[in-house]
Formats: structure tokens, sequence, C-alpha cells
């Protein structure tokens, strides 16, 4: 028998809620792979002792947990308002001006960025998730002149989105970096870099990355990016190619695109993902109501199950563990949904799903896929160092456990993220691989010693070789 486990990842954002070691060991125990560190909210030393308190829970549960640092960006916000915030009705006129450093009764809002360099008039402004719309009337030096089109209460810091307007600001700001580095010197598996437009964007975050750890010996972080602007969309083929994965933000993204395209957005680019072998996560409301409820809707838990048939690698859970009063129940009942989409029909690869076979490698991905559909294999064993075939062996989406062979912990954690895989440290020395990978595997009781694993090899003449064992 083999030891089942779920393929579809959890990642669940880590907060005040989620913050003490008990509360961390049950949600590890109940599925979370990878804890979210969201660096818009908190103080380094804040998230230095949630790091500390993640790995140690990780220790404690006996269960491998990676740590995703997610970059703020340039985020364009409301300033302080008072406490109780300001009622904003429809037809009446606002100013929004980056001068003011202080609302005053009747003047001007305080903004967070020069919105009057990017914004013409027509252009819609959307304010906290979209609940507050403005039109941009006509633009002044540091002031821009809006009429309110859909009003309510607006309270300090709320988020804006521009959808109609090409912002000029870098994706990668100065908070940015020092919490990149932060996150780098803390050992961050994998860095998400926020309200990414262009592939431009990433090269840079990348190089910083990679003389960083150089200096202080540590592996680089994956990098994902988040779609969360049209610019993004518009360029996801360009951005795909340059980073390590991609997050579907799908909350500040159904305001920049009209959020009817946004399932069809979800459909399309987990498919893309799945075929070019990198790591997708869906995220943004998946149980939302789990914020302040026990249960689940019917209507969240039917979005986590179709992102699961959708093929996502992971989801992602956001106030429903940083804030909310249920947090391991949250992870808990996340898993729930996915283990039992897992074990339907649903779930399965249909060969219209399966493209093209363009090179060997490919080809034994898909033998394989057909070996574990039928019941002839119960695990595919490989290494991470076997050029790509562990992603082309994912594209398929078997429906065993395929166990990784990493050099380290902390490569093997960046696997946490990945659909189906069980990453091991192991040294990956073609000639006693597979004696070495089976003691292992029997060792820790991933499989029984009657269970048959497909082992997928690549020898030192870069043949790839396919041996099937037990």
């Amino acid at each position: 028998m083999v030891k089942k486990e779920r393929r579809t990842k959890i990642i669940a954002t880590i907060g005040p809620a989620s913050s003490s070691i008990s509360v961390l060991i049950r949600m590890v125990r109940a599925g979370m792979s990878m804890a979210r560190l969201n660096f818009s909210h908190g103080k380094h030393e804040e998230h230095a002792h949630l790091i500390r308190t993640i790995r140690a829970a990780s220790k404690k549960a006996d269960i491998p947990v990676g740590i995703l640092g997610d970059l703020q960006g340039p985020r364009i916000r409301i300033g302080e308002l008072p406490d109780h915030g300001i009622e904003l009705r429809p037809r009446q006129s606002v100013i929004l001006d980056v001068s003011v450093k202080e609302y005053e009764p009747g003047g001007s809002l305080p903004i967070t960025y020069a919105l009057q360099k990017d914004v013409k008039a027509g252009d819609r402004i959307f304010i906290d998730d979209g609940l507050i719309e403005v039109e941009v009337k006509r633009v002044q030096k540091t002031a821009v002149h809006c009429l309110v089109k859909m009003g309510g209460i607006l309270t300090s810091h709320k988020g804006m989105n521009l959808p109609d307007t090409h912002v000029t600001a870098v994706a990668f700001t100065k908070k940015d970096r020092e919490d990149l580095l932060f996150g780098l010197e803390h050992g961050i598996d994998w860095v998400a870099l926020s309200f990414v437009a262009t592939p431009e964007s990433v090269a840079s975050v990348r190089e910083i990355a990679a003389g960083y750890c150089r200096d202080i010996g540590r592996v680089p972080p994956k990098i994902i990016a988040k779609i969360e602007r049209k610019e993004a969309v518009d360029h996801f083929h360009d951005i795909l190619e340059v980073v390590d994965g991609v997050m579907l933000a799908r909350g500040d993204l159904g305001i920049e695109v009209p959020f009817e395209e946004v399932p069809l957005i979800q459909k399309e680019f987990t498919e893309i993902c799945r075929q070019a072998g990198k790591p997708i996560v869906i995220a943004t409301h998946m149980l939302d109501s789990m914020s302040e409820h026990p249960r689940a809707t019917r209507a969240e838990v039917s979005d986590v199950a179709n992102a699961v048939i959708d093929h996502a690698d992971a989801v992602m859970l956001s106030a429903e563990t940083a804030m909310g009063k249920y947090p391991d129940i949250a992870v808990q009942t996340m898993a729930s949904v996915i283990t039992e989409v897992e074990a339907s029909r649903f779930d399965d690869i249909s060969f219209y799903q399966i493209h093209c076979i363009p090179d060997i490698a490919t080809a034994f991905a898909q033998v394989m896929h057909t070996l574990a559909e039928h019941g002839q294999i119960q695990a595919i064993a490989t290494s991470a160092s076997f050029g790509d075939l562990a992603q082309k062996i994912n594209i398929f989406r078997p429906n065993v456990p395929i166990i990784i062979a990493c050099e380290s912990q902390e490569q093997a954690k960046q696997y946490l993220l990945r659909a189906g895989f069980q990453p091991v440290v192991l040294d990956d020395e073609p000639a006693t691989f597979i004696h070495r990978m089976e003691r292992l595997i029997h060792d820790q009781r991933i499989i029984d010693k009657k269970s048959r694993v497909a082992y997928v090899i690549e020898t030192a003449r870069g043949d790839v070789q396919l041996i099937i064992r037990g």
C-alpha cells in the first residue's frame, strides 16, 4: 500500500488568528503544505517570530511545511481618515490628492500614490475591492477630481484599482526590496511578486535574490507572479516564461477585468500552466465565510472543488486563516473537499487535455499516467536534478504519489507547492539511485514492499530510463 496524500496542496496565510504554535500544529496536521506571510502587514520582528513558530510547528507535527513570502508591490491606497470613516454619496464630487497628509472635513482625500501621473478624464477608480466607484473628471497638478458613481463608507488605507489606466509605478518597490532581503535571510522558499504587469519586472528580483543567496550560502527561492492586473492577463504567456509559477489573485483581478471573465481566465490559465509544467495557485475568497462561521457555504465548497477539477497545483486561504475564527477548521474543510474531488472521475486527465508528445521524456510521462490510471503502479520516483523530467511527469497528473529526490531540505520544501509531489532528500547518483530510493521510501513507510514503483532516471549519457520494481 501507499501512504495516500492529497495531490492538490493547501497554502494558508498566517496572521493573528494562526500565530500560536498550537493552532499552527493543528493546521499542519489538517493539511497545510505552505504558510504564506503577507508582507503588506506586520513588522519584520513579527514575521521573524512567525517563521520560527511555523518551523517549530512543522517539527512537532513531523510534517514538512514551506514558507511563501508575499511582497506588497505598488499598492495604491487611500491615506489616513477618521476612525469612523467618511460617507461618499452617489453624484458627489471628491478630490483625491497625493499632497494631502491629513484629512480635514469637507476637504480632499489623502492618497498614497500620485494618480495624476497616470489617470485621465473618463477613467474609473474602484476603491475597497470595488465597493466604491468614482469616475475621473479632470486632473490637476497633484489632485484628481472625481464624481462618485457608487458610494459607501470609506475608511483608511483601502486599496484602489484602476482598470482603465496604465499604471506607471514600478512593480518592485523599496519596501519590497527590504522585505525580500529579510525573507531571504530567513530562508523563505517561495517569493510572490504583486501587481506584475510585464516579464521585465521579474528579472531584477531574480537577480537580487540569486546574488544575496549566493553571498549568504542559501538556496534562492522560487518566484511566483501574482496575476491581478489586466496587463498581466494580456502578457500572461510572456510572464509565465520567466517565473517559476503563478498565483491567480482573483480579488483584484475581478475588479481589473469584468468579473464574469474570471472563471474562464482561471480555467484557461490553469490549463496553460499544467501544459507548461509550472505550478498555479488559485487564491482569494475560497472559503471566505469561514472567517466568521465554522461551516463553508455550498458555493465556496464548489469553488474549491472546481479549482481541483481544473488541476490547479494549490488552493489558498487568506483572511480565513490569518484573521478568521476557525483557521484550522478552514484548512480541514479545504482538505476534505480536495480529498473527495481527487477520488472522483472529474479529477482525471482526459485525452483531449493531452495536446502533444514532443519528446521521449513526455512519452514516458504519458505511459506512467496510463499505468497509474489502470492500477499497474502505486508510485513514481525520480529526481529533481534529472532535467525537467519531474515537471513533464506531472503534466499528466498521475493519481499516484510522485516521490522526488532533492539535494537539500531547502529544495525539497520548494516542491511542496507542486501538485502530487512528495519530496525527500536523497543524492541522485544514477548507478545506485534506485536501490537507495527504494530503501528510503520503505524505511519512511511511504510505500510497502509489495507496491510497484516506476523509477524514472536520467543516465550519465542523458538517456531516460523507466524501470518498474515491486
